[in-house]
């Protein structure tokens, strides 16, 4: 028997719930779209109880306290000493605006006409949804890349992690003779990443930015180019000493594991002149110090009240929309390396 179209016992339209039960993240969850783009996902994959991607009920802006290295409250003392509990840098935050992404799916009156009896309009909806698919992810995906971030828009890897870090602002506070503020950079030739000496430029500049001793608070994701990444694949593998992440490899990620380190890559080949990395560098990113903030009422929606009518045309629209910025509350712990290369 042929297949034919169903009316859902829900109100809508039988297109209207084609689309709805089509669509991946139909409600107030936005799994699908985020383990599409490597970033969001790592974030939200880690094991850290919603630290590195957190979602608040509310706000008029994001900020994080500024993780300075010593709280002033904690030293040796004799056992009759008062012990201190003085206020710790109150006025040291760093303050992020809260961003707005939005986005719709329209159909018009006719695609309801030309949908009744006629299964060949699954392949138009089926077309509409992997659009929306890979916009989400990709307009994410630039943004984050975006070399000037404009008002609109979240504040970038390479706005966190400068190539000027004593110059210049982070969320609102000046990056000049603050240490906490100043990320690490590498401007010295690296000629070929996918070698020892490249490898050891790269580790020494993790080693570097670690806080405390021993690694165990580290940049745990490196992203470069793709050429890069291909020559540092490429002499691993030659060695036996490559391996993927398991964990992003669930998501169908091309990554390499270094030790606790996930190291991935940016394409500088993009069709639509969307943002991405600068060939040549090399990002190193602490997660514990990189964080995801979304609104709860605004974390990758799709309005759950359907499709909405456009104005007084015969379009109808079923909107998303999310709340959000990438923040970070420790720019010292992230560093960039601007002329690495591979042979």
């Amino acid at each position: 028997m042929a297949a034919t179209n169903v009316e859902y016992a829900s109100g809508f339209t039988a297109l209207e719930s084609l689309i709805l039960h089509t669509l991946p993240n139909f409600g107030p969850h936005g799994d699908g779209i985020i383990n599409n783009n490597f970033l969001l996902a790592y974030l939200k994959g880690k094991n850290d109880n919603g630290r590195a991607f957190q979602v608040l009920d509310g706000g008029l802006e994001f900020w994080n306290g500024l993780r300075v290295r010593n709280s002033t409250n904690f030293k040796w003392q004799g056992i009759s000493d008062e012990m201190d509990a003085m206020l710790q840098d109150p006025n040291k935050r760093l303050r992020f605006d809260i961003k707005t992404f939005t986005g719709s799916i329209t159909i018009a009156k006719i695609h309801e006409a030309m949908n009744k009896g006629r299964a060949m309009i699954k392949n138009w909806v089926r077309d509409q949804r992997e659009q929306a698919e890979d916009t989400i992810p990709n307009q994410f995906n630039s943004a984050f890349w975006s070399q000037n971030p404009s008002s609109l828009e979240p504040i970038s890897i390479p706005s966190i992690v400068s190539t000027t870090p004593t110059t210049g602002t982070i969320g609102g506070l000046s990056r000049a003779g603050e240490q906490a503020l100043q990320n690490g950079v590498l401007t010295t030739a690296v000629s070929d990443i996918g070698s020892e000496q490249g490898v050891s430029a790269m580790k020494k500049q993790q080693i570097q930015r670690s806080i405390g001793q021993g690694g165990k608070d580290r940049v745990d994701i490196i992203i470069m180019d793709e050429d890069n990444f291909a020559g540092l694949q490429g002499y691993l593998t030659t060695q036996n000493r490559f391996r993927p992440s398991e964990r992003m490899a669930k998501l169908d990620f091309d990554t390499i594991q270094m030790g606790s380190t996930t190291i991935s890559y940016e394409n500088t080949l993009v069709a639509d002149g969307e943002n991405t990395i600068v060939a040549g560098r090399v990002y190193g990113l602490n997660s514990n110090h990189l964080k995801f903030k979304v609104l709860r009422d605004g974390n990758f929606i799709w309005n759950p009240d359907g499709f909405e009518r456009v104005g007084r045309t015969l379009n109808k629209a079923l909107y998303f929309w999310v709340f959000c910025n990438l923040t970070t509350d420790l720019p010292k712990a992230h560093f960039v390396m601007t002329n690495v290369s591979t042979a």
